[in-house]
């Protein structure tokens, strides 16, 4: 097993061979980026140790959704990993964003794409129901789209969710008896399911949860209000009601099973994608007379959505270039010397004047105040050198300042590095202190 070492508590984490940064939060686990051997990792990092049991379930549980790796949109992790602290990690692919990320920056999602998504999750709930492996948390943030497009439903199983109850189980798509008793079935997979094709079509939640709600209020709330109504009109009336009616507060009234949920997706689809008017009798010859066609499983029609997917994913590889660059074997030299600036690190894509400009650092003794801009909208990463110790990397997103804690009587150098996917970009090194940095 490999054995990973993690700073609790700190925005960029060191590994023995692995650079993480931090890309997600959810209500229990924390979720990192890296790079090994040139590809991209996810790092999902559970707040304590495992017992030998629920250890021994995840185990079983991966093994089973191992057959459907290559023939189901399912994501299944690669390995659990133990931690230096005692925690534990799973290691997967790493995808390019969430359902929740592509509904917040581009908007409700047409209603033949959340047909075909609908299609893509039934498909993997019923392939995993057919080897006994129930999701347990189906939700809009476990819908994750690959750099391709390719949708992947990920985080299936029971064993993490019933270790870390039942913070676990409030994740504001869960069922009304998941909520009640802690059930977790296919039957309360299917009402998380409609949770996702409501939240994909309305851009909010069956149920969401009020800011500063309690557990029991929420599930109360959940128990008794009814959904309200999805308020399209462009969505047909069998797909309003079948996800109504995965929704529903009594698990006997939902769908038996994801493959008659996917049957019925598809015959709503048929129906909607149906010509208005007649095809011509006559077309003439072919001009290219092909083989069957083929279409590729579970990936959305191309267009805006594999554009957006695209541009994060290559904003995911840019923040993973923040690390490769990252530099290792700084020289902090005490005698004073010219602060000399960094180059621009090598990128795959052609040179273009992009410019980041880190002003001045405000020294506050315990303290460090950085700031910094450019001419382009950037994701950042804030390296600290401090003379004869380590160098630090803080993957910040998007803001253009940072607080450094710092001790008061060391010398530090500050850069920082940007990226819009497509190329790093340094800023001038600059120090505090009357240190002298070669970075």
């Amino acid at each position: 097993m490999h054995t990973v070492r993690l700073k609790a508590g700190e925005a960029a984490v060191t590994t023995d061979d692995d650079e993480l940064v931090p890309v997600g939060r959810g209500p229990v686990a924390e979720v990192y980026a890296g790079v090994r051997d040139d590809a991209g990792f996810a790092l999902k990092v559970y707040p304590e140790p495992l017992d030998r049991r629920t250890l021994r379930a995840v185990r079983g549980e991966i093994a089973a959704l191992e057959a459907l790796r290559d023939h189901a949109p399912v994501l299944v992790a690669d390995s659990v990993e133990r931690l230096s602290e005692g925690r534990t990690g799973l290691r997967m692919e790493l995808c390019a964003q969430s359902l929740v990320e592509l509904v917040e920056g581009s908007g409700r999602r047409p209603v033949t794409e959340t047909l075909i998504l609908g299609e893509h999750l039934a498909e993997a709930l019923s392939a995993a129901h057919a080897r006994g492996v129930v999701h347990g948390g189906v939700c809009p943030a476990n819908v994750l789209f690959r750099g391709s497009g390719d949708t992947v439903l990920s985080d299936f199983g029971t064993a993490l969710r019933r270790r870390f109850a039942p913070g676990s189980l409030f994740h504001g798509a869960a069922a009304p008896e998941t909520l009640r008793d802690g059930t977790l079935d296919e039957r309360s997979d299917m009402y998380g399911l409609g949770a996702t094709l409501y939240f994909a079509l309305t851009g909010r939640l069956p149920h969401p949860r009020g800011h500063g709600e309690s557990d029991d209020a929420y599930a109360l709330r959940v128990l008794s209000e009814p959904v309200a109504p999805l308020g399209r009109s462009d969505v047909p009336s069998p797909f309003a009601e079948l996800i109504l009616g995965l929704l529903g507060k009594d698990p006997a009234d939902r769908p038996a099973g994801a493959a008659e949920v996917a049957a019925c997706l598809r015959r709503i689809r048929a129906d909607v994608e149906r010509p208005v008017s007649p095809l011509p009798t006559d077309l003439g010859e072919p001009i290219l007379v092909t083989g069957p066609a083929r279409r590729r499983r579970w990936r959305l029609h191309p267009g805006p959505l594999v554009a957006a997917v695209v541009c994060v994913m290559m904003l995911v590889v840019g923040v993973l270039l923040l690390l490769a660059y990252r530099p290792r074997d700084v020289v902090v030299q005490p005698a004073p010397a010219e602060i000399r600036e960094s180059t621009t690190p090598p990128s795959s894509s052609p040179a273009r004047a992009v410019t980041v400009t880190l002003e001045e650092p405000v020294d506050l003794g315990h303290f460090v105040e950085l700031s910094w801009h450019s001419d382009a909208p950037l994701h950042y990463a804030v390296i600290v050198a401090v003379e004869g110790g380590e160098v630090d990397t803080v993957y910040v997103r998007d803001r253009t300042s940072h607080r450094v804690e710092v001790d008061p009587m060391s010398r530090y150098c500050f850069l920082v590095h940007g990226t819009d996917g497509a190329g790093v970009y340094a800023s001038e090194v600059r120090a505090i202190r009357g240190a002298t940095c070669s970075l």
